[in-house]
């Protein structure tokens, strides 16, 4: 998914696009983008058990240790550890 793609969906220039959906939401696209591609790769692995190269397939992450390394820069730990702290949401474990 791209601000090109969206906008020729939707008939508008991408820098117009870009300035309004930016005036909008207070971010820029991409940063929109990357914020709920993070929020449900957080879901999924907290809600699922589905294996971490599975999601970042569905994030549309070309390589998974893309999606591997963003994960750790924004959340500190990796998406293994992750679900790893919130397994009690999937198994209904919680000690």
């Amino acid at each position: 998914m791209s601000l090109e793609l969206c906008a020729g969906r939707i008939n508008y220039h991408p820098d117009y696009v870009s300035r309004v959906f930016r005036k909008e939401t207070g971010v820029t696209f991409s940063e929109y983008l990357s914020r709920y591609r993070l929020q449900m790769a957080k879901i999924w692995l907290a809600e699922t058990d589905m294996k971490v190269a599975e999601i970042a397939d569905k994030l549309q992450y070309n390589i998974a240790q893309n999606f591997i390394r963003y994960f750790r820069k924004m959340e500190n730990i990796t998406p293994g550890q992750y679900r790893e702290l919130h397994k009690s949401t999937i198994t209904g474990y919680d000690g």
